[in-house]
């Protein structure tokens, strides 16, 4: 079964040890703080680094209007999901590192322009290595507000770091290892660089 935020929030209560909820609007104490910060809590981690599973790639829509910074041609709307930019680039692939971000425009030199980023997420969408570290989050952010324990929220930060730990590598399994250029040009760039260097010593 999919997993609503309102679970979320739970499985975080009782790792707090208090009373669990079904909505934002149960009328108690846990409902009402969970209310107040879950989403910011949500984008918090999101933000935290580049998860491969919440990237997404999208050409923007440039805008008729023009840049307020004379420097640039065009402005263009960024998708109302996003929460961090990974990069700008054209329609050849080749990165933008001269734009510049204004609220939720972009100004920019090229004519066509995609950014690729960090997506706001749906809980129903999120793997679990993520839920777990999230829960774990939303924890030890909530729990003084709910327990008035100090100890407790050093406990549960201490959880939060090792599950943040364990996401971050399940998410980069995800994807293989890229290498900065191909295995068989390594290869190939070390014989002819021990090559050389015999050529050299035996001229010597």
């Amino acid at each position: 079964m999919a997993l609503t935020k309102f679970d979320i929030c739970s499985q975080a209560l009782i790792k707090c040890g208090a009373e669990t909820i079904t909505s934002f609007n149960d009328g108690t104490h846990e409902a009402n703080v969970c209310s107040v910060m879950y989403d910011t809590i949500k984008k918090s981690l999101l933000y935290y680094t580049f998860w491969n599973f919440a990237i997404i790639k999208v050409q923007m829509n440039r805008l008729a209007e023009t840049p307020t910074d004379a420097k640039f041609l065009f402005a263009y709307s960024l998708p109302a999901d996003v929460i961090r930019i990974r990069s700008i680039f054209d329609e050849n692939g080749q990165a933008d590192f001269t734009y510049k971000k204004e609220g939720q425009k972009i100004f920019s030199n090229n004519k066509t322009a995609f950014v690729e980023y960090v997506q706001d997420m749906n809980e129903t969408t999120m793997p679990s290595f993520f839920v777990e570290a999230l829960v774990s989050k939303v924890a030890t952010e909530i729990n003084e507000a709910i327990t008035a324990s100090g100890s407790l929220t050093q406990r549960l930060a201490g959880d939060f770091q090792q599950k943040l730990r364990a996401s971050r590598i399940a998410d980069g399994q995800e994807n293989p290892p890229q290498n900065i250029m191909p295995a068989g040009r390594l290869i190939e760039a070390h014989l002819n660089g021990s090559t050389s260097d015999r050529f050299r010593h035996e001229q010597n």
